[in-house]
């Protein structure tokens, strides 16, 4: 965060449950979520939506796929779901000449995707080791660190 606003980066505000991205259609920005909460969703062949996470800011929101392609497609949709969010909107050929020339950010970058591949991986065992109940539940509990209040004997919400 400190990084973007050093490099005076531009920020935009969107209003509850309205889109920052659609799955598929062409992105030129890398978007960086400041502060707000966001929901990741694809849409299913079937007209469903299924729902990948809800972020919190700040977190970074559309940094997937290559780094040196001028456009690319968004890898799923992103709906504001507070009031309002405000995302940091940067070029994504810019954003990853940042990355390249600042070492210390190139390690951040290097451990979001870890991170990210992590999470995933931990929410597809979720999804295939557990029936509809048990899945909705461990997703359930899965938000409790991220939108809970931590409490001297666990999360209260």
């Amino acid at each position: 965060m400190k990084f973007l606003e050093e490099k005076e980066v531009p920020t935009i505000t969107k209003k509850r449950h309205t889109y920052l991205t659609y799955y598929g259609l062409e992105q030129q920005d890398t978007y960086v979520l400041k502060e707000g909460i966001v929901k990741t969703s694809i849409i299913l062949r079937d007209g469903r939506e299924f729902n990948i996470s809800y972020i919190k800011g700040p977190d970074i929101i559309s940094l997937l796929k290559d780094e040196v392609s001028q456009y690319t497609s968004a890898p799923f949709n992103v709906r504001i779901e507070s009031e309002t969010a405000t995302f940091y909107r940067i070029p994504r050929v810019l954003f990853w000449d940042f990355v390249n020339q600042d070492p210390e950010l190139k390690e951040y970058v290097n451990s979001y995707y870890r991170t990210k591949l992590t999470e995933a991986i931990f929410r597809q065992q979720l999804m295939t080791m557990n029936g509809k109940n048990g899945a909705v539940c461990a997703f359930i509990y899965q938000l409790i660190p991220i939108f809970g209040r931590k409490v001297k004997k666990g999360y209260f919400n």
